[in-house]
């Protein structure tokens, strides 16, 4: 079971995850007087703190990580005069970025095992406009552009080429609805095709979700297209409480596999 508990301001508080083997975790937020985050913890298989410092004008400053080997400095941002602003993250080992989605096509924009450093340009509305990897001698791995529409929306992420172009052969591409909802990704690489598309429910949760793999040229194995179903109980506020998930091929309608999610939201002020 999810307990999750928010501030009436939509503020995320705690979150605790119960599991039947008797596993728990709980993720806390705690916030200043002005609404800032502050602190950060997690008590699960690999807990920790982190802390959040802000300048004289209250914008975000520094990110600290606290551990078994004592505090590091995670996370440093540099603000602009045109308000855009410079996130520089510092990874402690190669696992960090890269240990559980390096081999995965959707992230491998955003991930490399040598890296040590990142470096993000956003605009001033906090969205990325350029992310740019760098290994332990400085050198930089790879460089990531963020394209949007004319409602903030992204559209598109990919490796840079030299001319400030995207790679057409390594990007991601998004479609949205009328409301603004993503309801189509695309995932294009050298080789690894994939589109990805959602429908929602009137509570805005997805109810389906399609996967059919692109052709590449490159058959490393044979791909089945598959979806994910949902359907929802709700509490009075339109808030889900039991999410039910089944996963079908789409070839052939098998249910595969189901699960069940189970939350229960506390609302305080």
């Amino acid at each position: 079971m999810i307990r999750e508990v928010f501030h009436l301001d939509g503020r995320r508080d705690e979150t605790t995850h119960e599991h039947a083997n008797g596993t728990d975790w709980t993720h806390r937020w705690f916030y200043r007087d002005d609404k800032s985050l502050i602190e950060e913890t997690y008590d699960g298989t690999f807990p920790f703190r982190r802390t959040f410092q802000y300048d004289r004008s209250g914008r975000l400053d520094q990110v600290f990580h606290h551990g078994d080997q004592g505090r590091r400095l995670e996370e440093t941002y540099l603000h602009h005069e045109d308000g855009t602003s410079t996130q520089i993250r510092y990874l402690q080992n190669r696992d960090e970025l890269g240990r559980t989605s390096s081999t995965c096509a959707d992230s491998m924009l955003h991930v490399s095992a040598d890296a040590v450093r990142v470096i993000t340009l956003r605009d001033p509305q906090d969205n990325p406009l350029e992310k740019v990897l760098y290994d332990i001698d400085e050198r930089p791995i790879q460089r990531v552009l963020f394209v949007y529409d004319d409602a903030g929306r992204l559209i598109e992420e990919g490796e840079a080429c030299l001319d400030n172009t995207i790679r057409d052969d390594f990007r991601n591409l998004y479609g949205y609805d009328s409301q603004g909802r993503c309801i189509e990704k695309q995932i294009e690489t050298p080789f690894h095709g994939e589109r990805q598309t959602t429908t929602y429910n009137e509570q805005g949760d997805a109810t389906e979700v399609c996967r059919t793999y692109l052709d590449t040229g490159i058959e490393l194995s044979p791909k089945r297209p598959w979806a994910l179903h949902f359907s929802y109980d709700y509490d009075a506020y339109g808030n889900w409480l039991v999410c039910r998930i089944e996963t079908r091929t789409s070839d052939t309608g098998e249910t595969t596999h189901r699960d069940e999610r189970r939350r229960r939201l506390t609302y305080w002020d």
